[in-house]
């Protein structure tokens, strides 16, 4: 058996496929005989199958808790876009015939990658999915597209664009599907999509446009309104630079907790959680002048401090002086979007790299573009200028009416102090939607959101103050499956070590988690209302 390390599978996956191919074509004619799918549009250029045994490390939503190891048939899909002259690999991993619970589970991407390929995938196959993962023709770095987003003459390459944005998704869907079949000898029962971050703005575009792709969709914090999303998150950079103030990590964290301190109650309970964002209001001002300790050296929190987490809360401001965009929520962690450096002395902007990337390959078309240049009457034009160009490409659209006719279900879930992506975000989504398709109610047949009071972006593992969700696919397939619509979802917060610390149920939008007494650290203590009470 070919043994594949999980972290050296998300390398460029077709040389590693072809070396090992040959090796097992013997070993496992099944795997090594995958009928090429037919993809609409394109032209499948080679079909490699090979059997391996993947190491597998526990991550989310994998119950897994200690490293083990799965073995797979994986089979790597490569093709290309007719008149696109680009290459796109779909990889899939199908469990051994034993293994596999019936079920097909696409994996979405994160940041400026498309896919995570065995991140994710890893997961899903030890518990039973067949799974799949794709490029998109484009680059497996996360961080940035400054390799493919222009062609050798500097216009934007928009084939490799609408790849990212939308097509890999649906030819990765076709794909999966199709090779799981081919293998298995019958299709998947239920099909599924489970991404976050990127893979939930993927998600939230197979809702609107190929929402037969699936029977379920799972979007956690979904980058939805991508070109406006990618601009507002430069703006605590333009906040610092402009007023020359560069707050460390250690000052930005006391603003950070004295938010939570200050909002903490709103919703009936000191623990820990803002879990009523909207009435919090948080005044910076109020720490300046407070000492604090900065690993061993005191620190005290200046005027300019205070007014730079101001601006950064405020968001960016449109000519009419009107919010355009939130950005950060109270509660949230400031080292993503209001990173610095120095250099020889000197501090410096240290500009969160999905960001910058948008900003200087597909707006100023310049991967040399000064970002220290940008002036907060940038910022709305940088929006503007985003919609204009891409809008049509990987803009969202709230109109679900493909969605609801296909029977298909989309759960999303998003942290309220998500780091990267505010919250506001899925709500807006959300209301947007209700007012084009009708009340809430009849939205919730097909769509439902839920909210984590303190999560962090993903719910990354460490960072929470609240609880996360967890089985959030299993809540998914037993509303698919069972016709369950969720009420709620389970959510457990952790320690360092992993253990639990305390329990709660997340509400269905737009009920929030009111207190009705009792231990505060179980779920039982809190009731899914209309409101919080008379708490704020």
């Amino acid at each position: 058996m070919f043994k594949l390390p999980l972290l050296l599978s998300v390398l460029p996956l077709a040389t590693v496929f072809s070396s090992a191919a040959s090796v097992q074509v013997r070993a496992n004619h099944d795997c090594a005989s995958i009928q090429p799918p037919q993809v609409p549009g394109a032209e499948v250029l080679s079909v490699m199958g090979v059997e391996l045994t993947v190491d597998v490390p526990p991550f989310p939503p994998s119950p897994s808790k200690l490293n083990t190891t799965v073995d797979v048939c994986s089979v790597n899909v490569t093709l290309t876009h007719m008149g696109v002259n680009d290459k796109v690999v779909v990889s899939v991993w199908l469990p051994l015939p034993d293994k596999w619970n019936g079920r097909f589970q696409a994996t979405g991407g994160g940041g400026w990658a498309a896919g995570e390929f065995a991140l994710l995938m890893g997961p899903a196959a030890v518990e039973g999915y067949s799974s799949a993962s794709t490029d998109a023709g484009v680059s497996v770095d996360p961080a940035s597209a400054d390799t493919w987003a222009l062609k050798e003459d500097g216009t934007v390459n928009y084939d490799l664009l609408e790849n990212f944005a939308s097509r890999s998704i649906h030819d990765m869907a076709i794909v999966g599907k199709a090779v799981t079949e081919s293998y298995y000898k019958k299709p998947a029962n239920y099909s599924y999509f489970y991404g976050c971050s990127n893979g939930g703005r993927q998600g939230m575009v197979e809702a609107q446009k190929y929402p037969d792709d699936f029977d379920g969709i799972l979007a956690g914090a979904p980058a939805i309104y991508w070109p406006e999303l990618l601009a507002a998150t430069e703006w605590p950079q333009v906040v610092m630079q402009t007023k020359k103030t560069f707050p460390s990590q250690c000052v930005f964290e006391a603003f950070r907790k004295a938010g939570i301190a200050a909002c903490d109650k709103l919703d009936g309970v000191k623990d820990g959680v803002v879990s009523n964002l909207d009435d919090c209001e948080f005044n910076p001002f109020a720490l300046v002048g407070k000492k604090i300790d900065c690993g061993g050296e005191p620190t005290t929190i200046t005027l300019a401090q205070a007014w730079v987490a101001k601006k950064i809360f405020d968001g960016p401001k449109t000519t009419s002086k009107r919010t355009s965009w939130d950005v950060l929520p109270v509660g949230a962690y400031y080292d993503a979007l209001a990173n610095s450096t120095i250099e020889n002395g000197v501090p410096k902007i240290f500009p969160f790299v999905i960001a910058s990337s948008w900003i200087r390959s597909f707006l100023k078309k310049d991967v040399n573009f000064d970002l220290t240049t940008i002036t907060y009457a940038d910022v709305p034009k940088l929006f503007k200028q985003g919609v204009d160009e891409f809008g049509k490409i990987i803009e969202i659209d709230s109109d679900l009416s493909a969605l609801k006719k296909s029977g298909t279900k989309l759960l999303t879930w998003h942290g309220l102090a998500d780091q990267i992506i505010h919250p506001h975000i899925s709500i807006k989504y959300r209301q947007e939607v209700e007012r084009r398709m009708g009340d809430g109610s009849k939205v919730d047949e097909y769509y439902r959101l839920f909210l984590a009071p303190g999560v962090t972006h993903c719910g990354t593992l460490g960072l929470n103050d609240g609880a996360a969700p967890i089985d959030t696919l299993k809540v998914l397939e037993r509303w698919v499956e069972k016709g369950e619509a969720p009420e709620t979802m389970p959510a457990v917060a952790t320690d360092a070590n992993g253990a639990t610390t305390f329990t709660r149920n997340l509400c269905r939008y737009p009920l929030v988690p009111r207190y009705k007494g009792g231990d505060k650290n179980s779920a039982d203590s809190f009731e899914c209302a209309k409101d919080f009470g008379s708490h704020h």
